[in-house]
């Protein structure tokens, strides 16, 4: 029998996250666009459960991924961690508003 390659979880990055955020504000924008109430977006919290792994490879170094309900199994809760991150978002005029 060879040895077995355990291939890392197949983990969502913050960037790809906070990317996917990012589009579904500029959605909500777009959209409210003609409503007659809007909103301020003066902060977005977002609070994310990560796991860390440590890539088999010499200089691999680590990688952290936001682990989803998507990934089916099941996940050590020893070895994920709390992340917590908060963004203002701005566009090129000031605050981000989400209507008038």
């Amino acid at each position: 029998m060879g040895a077995r390659t355990v291939e890392p979880p197949p983990f969502v990055g913050l960037a790809e996250v906070i990317q996917q955020i990012r589009g579904e504000l500029e959605v909500a924008r777009v959209a409210a666009e003609d409503e007659r109430i809007g909103f301020d977006v003066d902060r977005v919290s977002l609070e994310f459960t990560v796991q860390v792994h440590r890539a088999g490879t010499a200089g691999g170094g680590l990688r952290i991924g936001v682990v989803t309900a998507e990934l089916g199994g099941s996940v050590d809760r020893g070895t994920t961690h709390r992340v917590q991150v908060e963004l203002k978002p701005h566009t090129d005029g000031g605050p981000l508003k989400v209507g008038r």
